[in-house]
Order: C-alpha cells, then structure tokens, then sequence
C-alpha cells in the first residue's frame, strides 16, 4: 500500500460516514489539500523504476532527474533542461541521446583490432537482434579502445543491436521529440551497434530499411548514437 492509500484510509476510518455523504467529501478534500503540490521521484537517465508507474510513451529525460511524458506541447524550461529522450513500450524502455558522437560524422567503433579471446561474439541474426547488453558490450569495446571521438558521459553506452532495433522502431516518434527539445534527429543512415559480430567485426544497422549486417569495427566508418537505461 501506498503512503497516499494510507492517508486515504486513515481519513476514511476516522471521519467518514458513509451515511453522511458531507463527511465523505470532507475526506476527499482533505486528501486532495494533503496532496496538493506533491511531486512523484523521477530517476536520472539510468535510473530504474516499475514498469507498471509508468504509461507507455515518448518521454523527455530532464537534467536533475525528472522525466515527463512528451506530449508536444511540453514547457520551454523542461525542453531546455532536457538530456534525452526516453522510450517505454511494454516492458522495454531506453533514453536516446540528443545528438549523435562526433557531432554526426561517420567514424570507426574502435581504434584497434580485438585480439583477445572474448566470450559475447554473436554471429547470429537472431541471437543479435536480442541482445540487450548494451552496456556490458560497450565495456569490452573500450577494452579493446573506442574511437576517441565516442566520449561516453557516466551511464550512457552504445547500444546494442536489439536495443538500436528498439530505436529504429520507435524512430518517428523519437525524431518529433528530438526536434521540439532543439536535439539532432535521427537520420537514414548506418549506425553502429555494442554487438560484436567477431574479432574483427561489430553489428551495424541501417536506420532506413532496418537491415543489419556485420562490418569491419576498426576500419569502416557509421554513425553513433548513444543511450542510457531507463524505466524497466
């Protein structure tokens, strides 16, 4: 039960009468001047929450922690205090950054060629597309060294290829928000992924037609969008 509930219940046991209707409202005013100016916590970008708090939705990740649903016509002060962009679709969810690394330019994933033995090689389609360790993923990258132009803030990460699928997904929707908070949209091109193909090959995905293939990640140059966990 939540502390609202109680405070309900305890208005309700101690002064309503249900056969005095006035007392019943008395208690609904009550709860309602009680709650009057209360705020739910919101988690900063990585953060976790329910699943079942939160609607649904394309939501506005806001610098300090809050984040609240898009709905087009969001406040100026929240579009400028905006960090990213959140995704929830059933039990998925993930905050897309507003701008792609290295201010949009095609560039390599990493700057050598993997030469350990590593265990999250995935060379097949289907176990790729549900690969949802971004982050994990992107911790061994900078093992072997990320492109120095992919500079991470605390948190974010590449993601992965079901979660860059997730994205392109919801791609429409992101872009209409990326363009009301002033962000870069997400634009038709390839993208790289945190989903290691081999050694020498990383995931990529085309954010136009969705095809995935896998490409040299120390040599051929794609896109980076970073994300960051959310409501789960």
């Amino acid at each position: 039960m939540t502390e609202k509930q109680e405070v309900k219940l305890q208005l309700l046991d101690k002064f309503a009468n249900i056969e005095k209707p006035e007392t019943v409202d008395f208690c609904r005013k009550a709860y309602e001047f009680l709650a009057e100016g209360e705020t739910t916590p919101q988690p900063q970008a990585g953060a976790v929450v329910a699943a079942d708090q939160e609607p649904d939705g394309i939501y506005l990740v806001l610098d300090g922690g809050r984040h609240i649903l898009f709905n087009g016509d969001n406040n100026a002060d929240d579009c400028a205090a905006c960090i990213g962009i959140g995704v929830k679709w059933g039990s998925k969810s993930i905050v897309v950054a507003l701008n792609d690394q290295a201010d949009g330019e095609d560039i390599t994933l990493t700057a050598n060629k993997d030469k350990g033995d590593y265990a999250g090689y995935i060379d097949n389609y289907l176990d790729a597309v549900a690969d949802w360790n971004g982050k994990a993923n992107t911790e061994h990258l900078k093992k072997i060294g990320l492109n120095h132009n992919i500079a991470l803030p605390d948190g974010w990460y590449i993601p992965s290829l079901g979660e860059l699928y997730f994205v392109f997904l919801n791609r429409k929707a992101i872009n209409a928000a990326l363009e009301y908070v002033g962000g870069k949209t997400i634009d038709s091109y390839w993208y790289w992924t945190s989903t290691e193909f081999s050694a020498t090959n990383a995931w990529r995905l085309n954010l136009t037609s969705g095809i995935a293939s896998g490409s040299a990640k120390a040599s051929y140059t794609y896109r980076v969008r970073a994300v960051s966990a959310f409501i789960s």
